[in-house]
């Protein structure tokens, strides 16, 4: 396979941007992938919660701190970049550096008020629209979810995945286990959906599509028989 680099992005913390980071990372090596881990956020949890892999998978995980050009060349199959919550140097170079940024949203306001400010710096750093791609998390029935996913519609943001809050996941990560550790298949489902929709888009856009509704599927599946929503 080619080289895969991945940013996680969103100007407001909180909406689990770390968490996707890790699981992206971990889902990789698990596929015998190696990866680059790069920690832009200065709280460095990105770095914390990799420390069991690390142990783990020695020769195939790399962690820093710090995001060069030269990293395009790196032996790594997978580069995973956690960003810190703003638009300063350090995401502005993840966002050029990337093939796919992933915006991870939640069903409020804050999650989605500075959506277009991060489309127009990729367009500014001369990505397709299609190369940041949505990731919406603990979206239910509510009517802010409603209000949440007409904004998204009318606004035409690609959409990757539609990921449920679980209880397990935050505290898994946060106690250096492996982020799936007590997960049946069904609820592992669309985390490794998003893995392996990174892995086409990427192909897709590398072959010439742009076309959002082409380069993203937003398959609906019901994925929240243990969920804690």
């Amino acid at each position: 396979m080619s080289k895969i680099a991945v940013a996680v992005l969103n100007r407001k913390g909180g909406v689990g941007k770390t968490t996707i980071a890790v699981i992206l990372a971990e889902i990789a090596l698990v596929r015998h992938n190696r990866v680059l881990a790069v920690d832009l956020d200065p709280s460095r949890n990105f770095t914390d919660a990799l420390g069991f892999m690390r142990n783990y998978f020695r020769t195939s995980l790399r962690v820093k701190s710090t995001l060069e050009d030269s990293d395009a060349d790196a032996p790594e199959e997978w580069i995973v970049i956690d960003c810190p919550p703003n638009l300063g140097d350090d995401s502005a170079h993840a966002i050029d550096f990337a093939d796919i940024v992933v915006v991870p949203v939640r069903p409020d306001f804050f999650s989605l008020s500075n959506l277009g400010i991060m489309y127009a710096a990729a367009k500014k750093a001369g990505k397709e629209k299609a190369q940041l791609p949505l990731v919406k998390v603990g979206y239910d029935t509510s009517v802010m979810t409603k209000i949440a996913n007409q904004l998204i519609s009318e606004r035409d943001y690609p959409v990757a995945e539609d990921l449920p809050l679980h209880k397990h996941i935050p505290y898994n990560i946060t106690s250096g286990r492996v982020w799936s550790t007590g997960l049946i298949a069904r609820s592992r489902q669309p985390y490794e959906r998003l893995y392996d929709k990174v892995l086409a888009a990427v192909d897709k856009l590398n072959a010439g599509v742009t076309d959002i509704n082409e380069v993203w599927t937003d398959r609906k599946e019901e994925d929240t028989d243990d969920a804690d929503i």
